[in-house]
């Protein structure tokens, strides 16, 4: 019988057996008791992750300035309202801090202007449904399998809390991308009132041309989610979508760009920037948390200048990993085309029990890892593929001399029929990586300079 979960009862009974257990775990009585669980936590949380090597697409660790920058005093100071009309009082500081970041992720995303308000990207994607739909009407996105994230989906998902239909754009296995020969008829005869690309799996750049074509035609706006790329974008070494015929890009200010948890919106219309900013507050936002506004102006600012470089490094450092797995046999999406021009590999695991048994081989070994689906897969399948990311790698130091290892070591973890751990090897390989970026010993980061989802 599956032990009964007392915090979430109704939860799976894969999810009731773990939360049992954790429950049994923690019976804590007191406050002293209750702070000792906690550092116990999280120094097991860096243990694990100091032992391991993390290829988690959506995570990153953070730079010394960018930690520095960060307050949590700031927290607790609710700023709502525009500087110079703020219902609280004693904010003027935290003014300033708003239109440092402001400017800086504008500036970043090659904007003109910038909400940074948001909490998460779901909920600046949900702003961008607020700002230019109305309960009703039709949006076109990518569908799961095409790499679309949950906050663009109708079932389950944030487009679905705004009463949108939503419509899955025409995508092209092959090109992984949008179907230019199919978007403008699609368009028209649907007659979204927004469009959505970017999203989870990006490994190439979109074509945005005829998007921004086909959208013009109806009068749609179209938005890119660029949560995965952001960092990139700022570098300069992936596409820049406002150039290219977005009119808004919404995003995540970790995982490439590398900042705190967040969400952020940039725009080069003042109308736009209007709606998401009334969108942000009084909408959806009463407080939001000002100690994210240091550090993320400090994460735009270094995102442009790479110094230390880390995006072109990245990028390429994904490609030869990609190169070397599809070499060892495992089937690497994206060859044909040059698996990657981002920070993203993908596996197609189908032949290997499927994307979410991959990433549990994975787990095991110490290599953490993300289950992905495919464009060519059922909709409504368990996800056949496993998304790799190595942002954080290089971040915390990684060179070119190890790709070749982790390349093995991701290929027998995932292909061997022994059940020898292979959790001393990734310790072996990641103590191989002596410091980060910073000169920072990389297996010895600070409880507060890890960021992951």
């Amino acid at each position: 019988m599956t032990p009964r979960s007392t915090i979430a009862p109704w939860a799976s009974p894969i999810a009731q057996q773990r939360l049992s257990t954790l429950e049994t775990a923690h019976t804590e009585t007191s406050t002293a008791q209750v702070v000792e669980s906690v550092h116990r936590s999280l120094a097991e949380h860096h243990a694990r992750i100091n032992d391991g090597i993390v290829l988690y697409a959506g995570t990153n660790v953070l730079s010394p300035n960018v930690t520095a920058a960060h307050d949590t005093a700031l927290s607790t100071r609710p700023a709502l309202g525009w500087p110079g009309e703020k219902v609280q009082t004693a904010v003027q500081e935290i003014e300033h801090l708003e239109v440092l970041a402001t400017r800086q992720v504008a500036q970043a995303l090659r904007g003109t202007y910038a909400e940074v308000r948001y909490l998460t990207a779901t909920m600046a994607n949900l702003a961008a449904y607020i700002a230019f739909t109305d309960p009703g009407d039709t949006i076109a996105v990518l569908s799961p399998e095409s790499g679309g994230h949950a906050s663009h989906q109708q079932i389950l998902g944030t487009a679905g809390i705004r009463g949108l239909t939503v419509e899955h754009l025409p995508y092209s296995p092959s090109a992984l991308d949008i179907d230019a020969g199919e978007i403008d008829d699609f368009v028209h005869r649907l007659r979204p009132r927004l469009i959505v690309v970017g999203g989870s799996v990006t490994l190439f750049p979109h074509n945005l041309g005829p998007i921004r074509e086909a959208a013009d035609r109806v009068g749609a706006v179209v938005v890119y989610d660029a949560s995965h790329t952001a960092g990139l974008i700022a570098a300069g070494y992936y596409q820049d979508p406002l150039a290219e015929g977005a009119d808004v890009v919404t995003f995540s200010t970790y995982k490439t760009f590398a900042g705190p948890a967040g969400g952020a919106a940039v725009t080069h219309s003042a109308e736009h920037a209007e709606r998401l900013a009334a969108a942000a507050y009084p909408t959806m936002l009463s407080n939001y948390d000002p100690a994210r506004l240091g550090p993320l102006a400090v994460a735009a600012g270094e995102a442009v200048d790479q110094s230390p470089p880390w995006a072109a490094v990245t990028i390429e450092y994904a490609g030869e990993l990609a190169a070397n797995l599809n070499a060892l046999g495992l089937v690497v999406v994206g060859r044909r085309l040059g698996y990657t021009r981002s920070h993203q590999v993908v596996i197609d695991a189908q032949g290997i029990g499927g994307g979410p048994a991959a990433v549990r081989r994975l787990e095991a070994d110490g290599i953490y890892t993300g289950a992905c689906r495919l464009p060519w897969q059922s909709p409504g399948t368990p996800p056949e593929g496993v998304r790799l990311g190595v942002q954080e790698f290089i971040r915390c130091g990684a060179g070119f001399d190890t790709v070749t290892d982790l390349a093995a070591l991701v290929h027998r973890s995932l292909t061997t029929t022994d059940d020898t751990p292979l959790t001393p090897a990734t310790r072996h390989l990641r103590r191989q990586v002596t410091t980060d970026l910073w000169g920072r010993p990389a297996a010895c980061p600070s409880t507060d300079e890890w960021s992951t989802v």
